[in-house]
């Protein structure tokens, strides 16, 4: 019967050992996303200020195109009352980049609140 006992004390102690160690994986895997995430914020955001500095010149060059009309350039036809947006037309590749980029911005605004 003492032999069962120190087997069975190994066996605890070998289990509690490995849930320790898993429990360690576990807190290291945790920090790692952590790091992963404010990375990938980090790098989210500047590829925005990217984006935005992008269009912002787009729509200077825009704008400097209208003020200044070439000769060789038909003017276009005025259209009576018709609101124009501020900022120029998005292509459709520019508009899914966008689409995607807003929400990715919007799921990681949501992971910061529920963190």
């Amino acid at each position: 019967m003492n032999t069962t006992f120190w087997i069975h004390e190994i066996s605890q102690s070998a289990l509690a050992g490995a849930v320790a160690m898993l429990g360690i994986v576990i807190l290291l895997e945790l920090r790692s996303v952590l790091r992963l995430r404010r990375s990938v914020d980090g790098h989210l955001s500047r590829v925005f200020e990217q984006l935005d500095l992008l269009r912002f010149e787009n729509q200077q060059l825009m704008e400097a195109q209208a003020r200044a009309p070439s000769p060789a350039r038909p003017e276009p036809p005025s259209t009576p009352a018709v609101t124009v947006a501020s900022s120029p037309p998005l292509g459709g590749g520019e508009a899914r980049l966008m689409a995607a980029l807003a929400a990715a911005r919007a799921r990681s605004v949501v992971h910061q609140k529920t963190a």
